[in-house]
């Protein structure tokens, strides 16, 4: 009994005297590096389509609201016969139908990242074909301009901070219409803007 508990005892000893065993381990580090390209992404509506209502164009014409009766004070015609010109001359318009801004809110939005630091990135519009044909007549509407605005800066050409891919910078369209020759209700049709983006 005594040789066994020495033999334990020597057992022991020798545990605690051997040197600790590490479990086996291997590390290796990996650089990555990405690559990402100049970019530049255009966010656009391919058709809008307008109903504009009777209050909104007597309001903008007249400054009163649908079809307005406007009194035009007292007619003087001179005296004759049983015929009586009363020659009407009809106050001016509050607006002018051959200049009609048009506004478009939150129209477009441009994401964009460059290769260089500090770059802008510019947004151009262009009336791509002027012309809106009414849709079952010869009476036609034009659109005689158009520009682009981003809350800072209104143009036909406006730049900004490239804005990233996560928060884009957005804004309006903004058209003017000539209607001195949309003698006919109904639809017109077809006239085209194009919006361009660029990284500059």
């Amino acid at each position: 009994m005594k040789n066994l508990f020495v033999t334990c005892v020597l057992v022991v000893g020798i545990a605690l005297l051997a040197p600790s065993m590490a479990s086996a381990q291997a590390t290796g580090a990996t650089d990555v590096d990405i690559t990402l390209p100049d970019i530049v992404i255009l966010h656009y509506f391919t058709n809008v389509d307008l109903s504009i209502t009777n209050t909104a164009l007597g309001t903008f014409l007249t400054g009163s609201a649908g079809d307005a009766s406007i009194d035009e004070g007292t007619a003087g015609p001179a005296a004759g016969g049983m015929t009586f010109d009363l020659n009407i001359v009809p106050d001016g318009l509050t607006g002018n139908p051959a200049a009609v801004v048009l506004t478009l809110q939150n129209a477009w939005a441009v994401r964009a990242i460059s290769l260089a630091a500090g770059t802008n990135t510019q947004l151009a519009i262009t009336i791509t074909d002027g012309t809106l044909d009414h849709n079952s007549t010869a009476a036609t509407m034009s659109i005689t301009a158009g520009t682009v605005d981003d809350g800072n800066t209104t143009g036909s050409t406006i730049s900004f901070a490239t804005p990233g891919l996560v928060n884009p910078q957005s804004g309006d369209v903004i058209l003017t219409l000539d209607m001195a020759l949309a003698v006919n209700a109904g639809t017109y049709e077809d006239g085209v803007f194009t919006l361009v983006a660029t990284n500059i």
